[in-house]
């Protein structure tokens, strides 16, 4: 038996979070837009673009670190779903 992880996450998703989280309070349109395509261009999520994105989130945020960020997006945000090959 194979067991594959394939995660996925949305633009609409990781905005509701930075509301919910009070996070890229310092930025401007055109920064969010930039982080964005981060996450457009990536719709399976590795751990190193959660951190690119989870950066970038951070330099325009008061009061975290990359590290929560990344726990946030990875528990609130990456939704994971599984195929079961025999």
């Amino acid at each position: 038996m194979k067991i594959i992880e394939k995660t996925h996450w949305s633009t609409i998703d990781v905005r509701k979070m930075c509301i919910r989280e009070n996070l890229y309070t310092e930025g401007d349109d055109e920064d969010y837009g930039k982080m964005f395509d981060i996450v457009r261009d990536h719709p399976a999520p590795t751990p190193e673009i959660i951190y690119r994105v989870a950066d970038d989130i951070n330099r325009h945020s008061e009061g975290q670190t990359v590290a929560n960020i990344m726990y946030i997006l990875s528990n609130s945000v990456i939704r994971r779903c599984y195929d079961i090959e025999n």
